[in-house]
């Protein structure tokens, strides 16, 4: 069985009152590159009861090889996760408690990719949480026994990526493909009117192409992506530096930060800051 060189394979280990875990973190394979942000597997345990994954536009694969996980909805109701997800693209965060450990394996979708890859309807599955059974059959089931069996993060990487490339998947469509690198290049910052123009597309064919393919709004993404680059730039700060992120991140007024971040986090920025983050997308709720 052939495994990824090391090199392409980074270990993260955290110990702290938060508690003490280990994360691999493996960059995709050229071939999967322009579908798939990264893969990881993680394991250990934390010290709070509940955590909240913040929205950031991509979708997730998610693979249960530990003890049962809970999703968490808005009436405090838990939902198990015992063996293979799909959580597509959204632009609401998700709650989610651990209280036996956890040992997951994810891989993060670029916008576009579910289309791509499974030829899924982006528009349809967008905001929901699925059993990846239910959407691509009983198949699926095979590759996580087979995870199970494995040693070692870098063969399970492998064995994730050759079934990926197993899927019959199509190319995004160009204007799709540039549209998208556009937002991110432009950190959301790009107004979608301009990016319409640039690309020789009407609005209503390139809100078409957002729908069929991605299942956000381009408008939305790129709130999602200045809300990102708004929580990298107050990452280890005690005050909202506002001047700061009207200048790098988009936000002309403080309503519209307000809005996004009580949006996609559930907190206005303040209160955010006040709250522990394990790691750049999720912060502690209890």
């Amino acid at each position: 069985m052939a495994t990824r060189a090391p090199s392409t394979i980074r270990e993260h280990r955290h110990d702290s009152p938060l508690g003490s875990w280990r994360v691999a973190l493996c960059e995709p394979s050229p071939a999967l590159a322009p579908l798939v942000a990264a893969l990881w597997f993680g394991e250990g345990a934390v010290s709070y009861q509940r955590d909240r994954i913040l929205p950031n536009g991509q979708s997730f694969l998610l693979i249960n090889l530990g003890p049962p996980q809970y999703l968490v909805d808005e009436a405090g109701q838990r939902r198990p996760f015992t063996d293979i997800w799909y959580s597509a693209q959204r632009q609401t965060p998700i709650d989610t408690e651990a209280p036996h450990g956890q040992r997951l394996l994810g891989v993060a979708l670029h916008p576009g990719a579910t289309h791509a890859l499974f030829g899924l309807p982006a528009h349809e599955l967008s905001g929901r949480i699925l059993a990846l059974d239910d959407l691509l059959g009983d198949r699926v089931h095979a590759l996580r026994q087979r995870l199970l069996d494995l040693p070692d993060d870098a063969s399970r990487f492998a064995l994730v990526e050759r079934w990926l490339q197993s899927q019959p998947g199509t190319a995004l469509p160009p204007h799709l493909g540039e549209a998208l690198r556009r937002i991110r290049r432009s950190q959301g910052q790009l107004e979608v009117a301009r990016l319409a123009g640039e690309l020789g597309l009407s609005r209503q064919r390139l809100g078409g192409l957002f729908k069929e393919h991605v299942g956000l709004p381009a408008k939305t993404l790129s709130r999602l992506q200045r809300f990102h680059g708004a929580l990298a730039l107050l990452q280890g700060r005690e005050r909202v530096p506002w001047v700061e992120l009207a200048a790098h991140c988009g936000y002309y007024d403080q309503s519209h930060l307000i809005r996004d971040f009580r949006a996609f986090s559930g907190y206005a920025p303040g209160e955010f800051l006040r709250r522990a983050r394990p790691d750049g997308g999720s912060v502690v709720v209890a």
